[in-house]
């Protein structure tokens, strides 16, 4: 009986997407290879995710996928600064992602990039961007015009303050 009951429990444990492999993120709702790639990849770029917002920042997912992970997900290791997170994740790795745009070899290749002339192709050349993302700031230049600084991508849907810091050196409206 006790062991019907741990069956039990951990089919309603949410799943904790710091530790998670692919096939655990698989088993959340929305969440198929492609987004459970993208959250892995984004884990390892940034170190653990602390909250959904960190998971808004991962290309593919956006408010719908949110809402429907709310309360499958749990950002217990690493979230709060565990020794096993810091032990994973190195001093430099923050400051290497606000520097790395510069010595990427995507961006060496692709910077600088400028919002209001390039195509979604060219756009994924900024670092963060996706295929998903840059579709959604091609749209965004549609609906509304010209961007005046890059620091205005943060009105396109899925880009907020890590994304634009990772991406800020490559950046350019002129």
């Amino acid at each position: 009986m006790s062991l019907w009951f741990l069956l039990l429990a951990l089919a309603f444990a949410a799943v904790d997407v710091n530790v998670a492999d692919q096939a655990a993120l698989e088993s959340l709702p929305g969440i198929g290879p492609s987004k459970a790639q993208a959250i892995l990849a984004w884990r390892e770029q940034n170190g653990p995710f602390k909250s959904l917002d960190d998971l808004d920042q991962v290309d593919g997912i956006g408010p719908s996928t949110l809402a429907n992970l709310r309360d499958q997900v749990s950002f217990g290791a690493g979230a709060a600064g565990t020794p096993a997170q810091v032990a994973a994740t190195p001093a430099a790795k923050s400051t290497t992602a606000a520097k790395a745009p510069p010595t990427s070899p995507a961006a060496d290749a692709g910077c600088p990039v400028n919002v209001n002339t390039a195509d979604a192709g060219a756009l994924t050349a900024l670092p963060g961007i996706g295929d998903g993302k840059a579709a959604a700031i091609v749209q965004h230049r549609t609906d509304h015009g010209n961007f005046a600084s890059c620091d205005a991508l943060d009105d396109v849907t899925g880009i907020g303050p890590a994304t634009l810091s990772a991406l800020r050196a490559c950046c350019v409206v002129k």
